[in-house]
């Protein structure tokens, strides 16, 4: 399971495609280092892309992740 912060920064990607750290951190109110962290667990997993660095974009497996833990509630 993921956790709560994770779940709302794959949101936020998937709402503002290519969104930075900074946007992220802004509109979630978390540090820009703890974002780039989970980010970058996230990629690991196959759920965000980064097509250019400080860039990320969610992927097709982010979006379904999402939609189910978003079902779960």
């Amino acid at each position: 399971m993921m956790s709560l912060i994770a779940i709302e920064i794959l949101r936020v990607i998937e709402q503002n495609p290519r969104v930075t750290p900074l946007e992220i951190s802004c509109k979630l109110k978390i540090s820009t280092q703890y974002v780039r962290n989970t980010v970058r667990i996230l990629t690991e997993l196959g759920l965000v892309e980064t097509p250019v660095r400080g860039v990320y974009v969610i992927t097709e497996l982010g979006k379904y992740v999402l939609n189910k833990q978003t079902k779960k509630k």
